[in-house]
């Protein structure tokens, strides 16, 4: 059992580790936009209790402040100022700024592969499309070779951090990204069957991820098969009615197929290049 003076050895530490942890909540309060008093990771207690306290309940309060005061205990504002550990944050924007760099090495390598146009190369299509998006104002559409890194001011809660970083990881997979465009090659070959036109999507099952990831994020080919997708659902198409309205699901399928066509000939591996199938002798 300690000494009186023991005790009171102990509640002169408390205290003047709160006055430590006092400063400390203010400094995050006006230099980094987080408001840790009130959370769970306050460590304060009024100074009428510490006066009260036991040695055990002392001993609890000082490890817990000693804590806080750490150098290494930092933390972020979530977007309601409440504070996420640093520790928990730093992980989800360290996956995320590696997701990004894969997706720039992918758009590098493929920067120069002429599109299914040919008249200009996957690079050059993409700045153009990106100065037409930010010169109508409309600079925030998803890009495929940017994906988002979140600033902890633009995440409602730890829990969506945990989230965001379970998302992260899982893209970082290197398995991840075949998978899943092997579940919408699949997905697609399927409605673009229901549109009616099977040699079309037979030709997108035969893609490989690869193929289908370039077709999908550097051509218009998305935008041709949804504009025919919704033309049939919404039961649009009459050749006495509307003709046309034939004439815009025609083209349509003539874009998706010539784009399919350049697919194909792309580097089943990479997605990267065209590839010349040598011919055959005569």
């Amino acid at each position: 059992m300690a000494s009186s003076r023991e005790l009171a050895e102990k509640r002169s530490q408390a205290l003047h580790l709160q006055r430590r942890v006092n400063h400390k909540i203010s400094r995050l309060r006006t230099k980094q936009d987080v408001e840790v008093a009130g959370s769970q990771y306050d460590p304060r207690r009024p100074v009428r209790n510490i006066k009260r306290y036991t040695q055990k309940q002392l001993d609890a309060l000082i490890a817990r402040q000693t804590q806080f005061v750490d150098r290494a205990t930092q933390f972020v504002p979530d977007a309601q100022r409440r504070p996420i550990p640093a520790s928990e944050f730093k992980p989800l924007h360290v996956a995320q700024v590696k997701l990004r760099e894969i997706r720039q090495a992918e758009l590098n390598a493929k920067r120069d592969t002429p599109t299914a146009s040919g008249t200009e190369t996957i690079g050059q299509r993409r700045d153009k499309m990106r100065s037409d998006r930010k010169m109508a104002g409309n600079p925030s559409v998803t890009d495929p070779y940017e994906p988002k890194v979140n600033s902890s001011k633009d995440i409602a809660n730890r829990k969506a951090v945990k989230k965001l970083l379970r998302d992260a990881q899982q893209k970082l997979n290197p398995g991840w990204e075949k998978k899943e465009f092997q579940r919408q090659i699949g997905e697609f070959s399927k409605m673009v069957g229901r549109i009616g036109d099977a040699d079309l999507a037979a030709a997108v099952k035969k893609l490989s991820p690869a193929q289908f990831r370039t077709l999908w994020n550097d051509e218009g080919f998305a935008a041709a098969v949804s504009s025919q997708y919704e033309i049939v659902r919404t039961a649009l198409i009459s050749e006495e009615d509307k003709p046309w309205h034939v004439q815009i699901i025609h083209d349509a399928f003539a874009d998706a197929r010539r784009m399919v066509d350049w697919a194909a000939k792309l580097d089943p591996e990479t997605g990267t290049k065209i590839v010349e199938k040598p011919r055959k002798k005569k």
